[in-house]
């Protein structure tokens, strides 16, 4: 099968603005911007940040395996490692805004960071959120600065970014989180840091609440209350996620996969992954060949 690439920065083109790229969708695939290492509209990974926005039209785009249809006005944020793909032969507008981690790091503040980040958490937000009126002010923003030869263009093209993602977010926030103690919030984003760091290590729901130092009754309670499931169905879902993103982007082997997720036995990874998919490894992937 062909395995699903993961696209890096682009390294060797000259950049007006290092780490950070505007892409008006209707130019995006023309003979000259085309990528010879990979097709859009076939899966691919990314390792940086991205921003789709449609202004007219109708495409279904795929994230992460699933489907999102989206419409004028809608926009869709995708985060540093997911997985995506442009519908083919669809008539639509809009534009593409990417950036690096590099390019946030250096030019955002890092209070700003912190909020950005909390939107590019694909478990804390919407699917899409319809926001035609910010979209129009960044387009017209970006195209006006753009012109610009300024030595501080790298900076008010950040301070734009910084603005327009804080408004999603908050956007997001009332939409996802209404209500919700602040305090849940600040517990579950410790527990997905956690499990993104340790998942390979364990998969017990108590060994988290420990490590941030509540009950696994309350760890519960956060989980149910922010995400709308267990803390261990939480665990299992991310397991399930990078275990997909493995088997579809990289060429390892199901054994050397079942190992890197940290099983002891590929056959454990072979009766988990099919108790939460109805598929095995070997299914999954060939099913996307």
């Amino acid at each position: 099968m062909k395995y699903i690439p993961e696209i890096s920065f682009w390294k060797d083109k000259e950049l007006q603005i290092s780490g950070f790229q505007f892409f008006i969708l209707e130019e995006l695939i023309t003979d000259d911007l085309n990528p010879s290492d990979h097709s859009p509209y076939l899966p691919h990974r990314l390792n940086f940040y991205a921003i789709l926005i449609i202004t007219e039209g109708e495409v279904n785009h795929i994230v992460d395996f699933k489907v999102h249809t989206l419409q004028k006005g809608d926009v869709i944020v995708i985060a540093k490692g997911q997985i995506h793909a442009f519908e083919e032969h669809t008539e639509y507008k809009g534009y593409l805004v990417v950036f690096s981690e590099a390019f946030m790091q250096k030019y955002m503040a890092q209070a700003s960071i912190a909020r950005i980040n909390h939107l590019y958490n694909y478990f804390l937000r919407q699917e899409k959120l319809n926001n035609p009126d910010y979209n129009q002010i960044l387009f017209n923003k970006l195209k006006e600065e753009l012109k610009s030869d300024s030595s501080s263009l790298p900076n008010i093209i950040a301070a734009l970014l910084t603005v327009y993602l804080l408004k999603l977010n908050d956007a997001n926030t009332h939409l996802v989180t209404t209500s919700v103690d602040n305090r849940y919030l600040e517990y579950f984003n410790q527990f997905k840091l956690l499990v993104e760091q340790n998942y390979s290590k364990t998969r017990d729901a108590k060994v988290y609440a420990s490590d941030i130092a509540i009950s696994y009754k309350h760890l519960n309670e956060v989980s149910k209350e922010i995400v709308k499931t267990t803390a261990k169905s939480f665990i299992d879902n991310y397991v399930i996620l990078e275990a997909k993103r493995m088997l579809v982007s990289t060429s390892l082997s199901v054994k050397e996969i079942a190992f890197t997720l940290g099983f002891d036995e590929p056959t454990n990874f072979l009766k988990y992954f099919k108790k939460h998919t109805s598929l095995t490894p070997v299914e999954f992937r060939n099913a996307l060949a």
